[in-house]
């Protein structure tokens, strides 16, 4: 077979995509990313949302989809696809691992979408949501956190007292570490609780000596 008949050959088998075709496929991956996007929403655990990012994910499946259909479209360009998406690389660091799930799972679906593979793509998200969203239900039901409380300007603080009231509103206390001094004491608290308790915040800062109770996730994120 000579260098002429392979073209011809591959130009033969390529599929020649209409308009209506690209719109319906790109409707489809956009229904696909808007699923994709409200899971991101209602999961995220971080204080601080990242609207961007869950916007990036819409866009990376559609691009995924545009890439998909280029290569199915001509078998010519597929070839050149390789080689071109072979020299990207990615050097930005992704702190939080379930945004490294995300984007991956934006990925794989946009190529499923691509190559119009329609049913596969909406069961395996719908899927995949429901998944997603039973974790974060099961996880978010006992966060850790650290609750952090100083005292000692005008009173001494009954460190007691503080980690008895901690105990009665949170499950797996621990008492991580004490300090105190003439003028100052602090007390590191770990407990595990389904979120910021306002009602023992109000109690702990009640009692004698106690000028400031703090939170913050065992993520780093300050949450009060």
């Amino acid at each position: 077979m000579t260098k002429e008949q392979i073209f011809e050959y591959f130009a033969a088998n390529s599929a020649n995509l209409g308009v209506k075709t690209i719109l319906y496929t790109l409707l489809s991956g956009l229904a696909v990313a808007a699923i994709i996007y409200i899971t991101y929403y209602l999961t995220n655990r971080t204080a601080a949302y990242s609207a961007r990012f869950n916007g990036s994910l819409v866009v990376i499946l559609l691009i995924s989809v545009v890439i998909m259909l280029m290569i199915s479209s001509n078998i010519v360009i597929s070839l050149g696809m390789v080689g071109a998406l072979s020299i990207v690389r990615f050097r930005t660091a992704i702190k939080d691992s379930g945004d490294t799930v995300f984007i991956f799972w934006a990925i794989s679906e946009g190529l499923c979408v691509g190559s119009r593979n329609n049913v596969l793509a909406f069961t395996t998200t719908l899927a995949i949501a429901l998944i997603v969203l039973f974790f974060s239900v099961v996880s978010g039901r006992g966060s850790g956190y650290l609750i952090v409380v100083r005292g000692g300007t005008d009173a001494a603080m009954d460190v007691y007292m503080v980690e008895h009231t901690v105990r009665r509103s949170a499950r797996r206390v621990k008492v991580r570490s004490v300090n105190i001094s003439p003028e100052h004491q602090e007390m590191i608290i770990e407990a595990s609780s389904a979120g910021v308790n306002k009602k023992m915040q109000e109690e702990l800062m009640k009692l004698a000596g106690v000028d400031s109770v703090n939170w913050i996730a065992k993520t780093g994120d300050s949450l009060g």
